[in-house]
């Protein structure tokens, strides 16, 4: 019963002097942290970081964004000669292939009148003797006055009429072989024929182009055709010679129609005369949007947002937040439009990812090259210096 009492009190006295020994180290040390939680509560109310943010002013200038299409060197249909024949003939002999150049007179095909065709000159050349005949005997029954003057006038026109038809036939070529020559110097873009083959009456036999007369039918997306205007320069290259020197065409007409198939616009590009590009070969073709003057900015400036583009001015040591569209673009720098942008304006380039509305800044001059995905740096207000330092409101706010 005895040792049951003695461990019971050593217990006792054991829990008695870790509360003691926990109570009195606890009120001890409370006054000086109660102190030190309230410098830091003071500290934080009166202690604001400033932003250093590189500026540049906006301007107003003119801008142009490229841009990249793809075309074939086509010849325009005026400058097309179709060579045919006037009656039903068949292919004796081609001279030339596609894409070939042939000067003026140069042979190109040769044809010869169809079965059917040299009936209806042996037709014809019949009708001419019959009306011959017919015209003798009327002549010889109006000197015995037996015909009219009628008479006589109806057998006169219808020998015109053989003969006319004879003529007609011959000079075509049909009463023998025929060769069609080119009219100009040019390039074959087609040969529609083949020898042996039948061809109808003013089917095309041969296309030739007029060889300085071809030009590029580039397609271009339907919502930068507004900016294209006619005599715009544009550089052109062969799509299997993108480091050759470029061609320098100009922008002759600005299609107004979208391909249903392609849903893209025609532009044709006209060429220099002296061009060595190849007929129906695959160019690529560079060149701009043309805008109208606007206020212009670097790309380091414009910040993309969840339903859009962000632009931070500064004014009056403060941030400024702008809703902002951009217009035209390139590498370099972008249009924008905004109601409350204007020029002189001094856009943020460097350090704008870190930016809220109204917040204090320190802008100086941009750097050649912005970094707008650099943070933020921050420093003490009126300071050039990009170390982070607290700016102190005032004098006494941090006094105890």
């Amino acid at each position: 019963m005895k040792n049951w009492l003695k461990w019971v009190l050593i217990t006792l006295v054991i829990a008695g002097a870790a509360g003691g020994g926990y109570w009195l180290g606890h009120r001890g040390a409370a006054p000086g942290a109660d102190k030190d939680d309230e410098t830091t509560a003071v500290g934080k109310t009166e202690e604001k970081p400033v932003a250093t943010v590189g500026v540049i002013p906006i301007k107003r200038a003119e801008i142009s964004e490229p841009i990249t299409t793809y075309g074939t060197v086509v010849a325009p249909a005026s400058e097309v000669r179709v060579l045919s024949v006037p009656f039903e003939a068949r292919v004796t002999k081609v001279f030339v292939t596609p894409g070939q150049t042939v000067a003026a007179g140069e042979p190109l095909v040769e044809v010869e009148a169809s079965a059917a065709t040299q009936l209806a000159v042996d037709e014809a050349r019949n009708a001419v003797s019959a009306a011959e005949r017919d015209l003798q005997l009327v002549k010889q029954r109006y000197d015995q006055k037996l015909a009219t003057n009628s008479d006589l006038f109806s057998a006169q026109n219808a020998l015109k009429s053989a003969q006319a038809r004879l003529n007609s036939l011959q000079q075509s070529g049909a009463g023998g072989p025929r060769k069609l020559s080119a009219d100009s110097t040019g390039i074959v873009s087609k040969v529609d024929v083949q020898v042996g083959q039948l061809i109808a009456i003013g089917n095309p036999l041969v296309e030739v182009a007029a060889q300085n007369r071809i030009e590029v039918k580039l397609s271009a997306e339907p919502q930068d055709i507004p900016f294209l205007k006619p005599g715009q320069t544009v550089q052109l290259r062969p799509v299997d010679q993108p480091n050759a020197e470029p061609v320098t065409g100009k922008i002759r007409l600005v299609g107004q129609r979208v391909d249903p198939t392609a849903r893209l616009v025609d532009v044709m590009i006209a060429l220099p005369a002296d061009t060595k590009l190849l007929l129906d070969g695959l160019v690529t073709g560079q060149m701009s949007k043309v805008s109208a003057e606007g206020l212009v900015v670097p790309r380091d400036a414009v910040l993309p947002d969840h339903d859009g583009y962000t632009l931070f001015t500064v004014k009056d040591n403060r941030a400024v937040k702008h809703k902002v569209q951009i217009t035209v673009e390139n590498d370099q720098e972008v249009e924008v439009t905004a109601d409350d942008l204007h020029q002189g304006d001094l856009a943020v380039v460097q350090g704008n990812y870190e930016l809220e509305d109204g917040m204090t800044v320190h802008a100086q001059p941009a750097t050649t090259k912005p970094a707008a995905s650099e943070p933020a740096a921050t420093e003490p207000a009126g300071s050039a210096s990009a170390t982070t330092q607290p700016a102190r409101t005032s004098d006494t706010g941090g006094s105890r």
